[in-house]
C-alpha cells in the first residue's frame, strides 16, 4: 500500500506524521519503506546509527525517478510511505497518481487560500489519473486548540477537495519536541503518552479503518464539530 503525506506549508508536521506512521506500521510486523521526495535530512541514518527498533528502510528519490523507483520497491515492501513535500513538483504529482491514500496535515490557524490553492488543485487534478485515491485531512493545532475559528477553517478546507475526509483525531503540537536522533514520539510513549496516543489514534484511522474511510459531504460537515468536543 502506498500512502503519501503532503502539505503546502514548510512546517514539520508532514515529516513528523510520516515517520510515526512508518514506525508504528513496522512495529506491527510489516515491511515498511519511508521515502522522501525532498532533501534527505538524515533521520533514517540517525535511526540506524542509534540501533533503534523497529528498523525503517528510508530512501530519497531524485527528480523524475519516482515512478521507476516505486515499481521496483513495490514487490519488496508491504507498505510504502512517501513524504511528498510541500511544493508542486513532478515528483509530488507522480506520488499522488500512485497513492492509495493521501494524508494532509492542516493547521486551522494558518490556512491561507491563496497559498493553499495549488495543493487543493493538485489533489483534485490527481483524481483524473488516480480515481480511487482517498484524501484524509488531519487537523493540527496548539496545546489548547482547536479554537472555534480553527475548526471552522479546517472543515471549510475539507469541502474544497472532492470526496475528502477529516480524521477524528486532532494532533496537538506534533512537532513541538525533539525526542533524540532518529527518534519520534512513537518511540517515546512513556515520556509523552498524550502525543503518542494521538499518533496511535491517527494510525488506527489511516490503516485499521482504511477500507471503510467515508467521505464527508458538505451537508454533513456540521456533525464533525461534535467529534472535537
Amino acid at each position: 500500500m502506498i500512502i503519501a503525506i503532503v502539505n503546502q506549508h514548510g512546517n514539520p508536521d508532514r515529516s513528523v506524521i510520516a515517520r510515526n506512521l512508518a514506525v508504528l506500521r513496522a512495529r506491527s510486523g510489516r515491511r515498511v519503506c519511508l521515502m522522501n521526495t525532498a532533501r534527505d535530512d538524515g533521520w533514517g541514518a540517525e535511526r540506524g546509527a542509534a540501533a533503534l527498533r523497529p528498523w525503517i528502510d528510508t530512501r530519497q528519490v531524485g527528480s523524475r525517478a519516482v515512478k521507476t523507483r516505486l515499481a521496483a520497491l513495490r514487490p519488496l515492501f508491504n507498505d510504502i510511505l512517501i513524504d511528498a513535500g510541500a511544493r508542486d513538483t513532478e515528483e509530488c504529482r507522480c506520488v499522488l497518481a500512485s497513492a492509495r491514500l493521501v494524508v494532509v496535515p492542516v493547521r486551522g490557524a494558518e490556512i491561507d487560500l491563496d497559498c493553499q490553492y495549488r495543493l487543493l488543485a493538485r489533489l483534485n487534478a490527481a483524481r483524473v489519473f488516480n480515481p480511487d485515491m482517498r484524501v484524509l485531512f488531519v487537523a493540527v493545532c496548539g496545546a489548547d486548540g482547536p479554537r472555534m475559528e480553527e475548526r471552522a477553517a479546517v472543515l471549510a478546507h475539507v469541502t474544497r477537495v472532492q470526496d475528502a475526509s477529516l480524521a477524528n483525531v486532532v494532533l496537538h503540537q506534533p512537532a513541538a519536541h525533539d525526542y533524540g536522533p532518529g527518534r519520534c514520539v512513537s518511540d517515546a510513549e512513556t515520556c509523552d503518552p498524550e502525543s503518542a496516543g494521538e499518533m496511535h489514534a491517527l494510525y488506527d484511522e489511516v490503516y485499521a479503518t482504511l477500507p471503510k474511510l467515508s467521505t464527508l459531504p458538505a451537508a454533513q460537515l456540521g456533525a464533525a464539530h461534535a467529534l472535537w468536543g
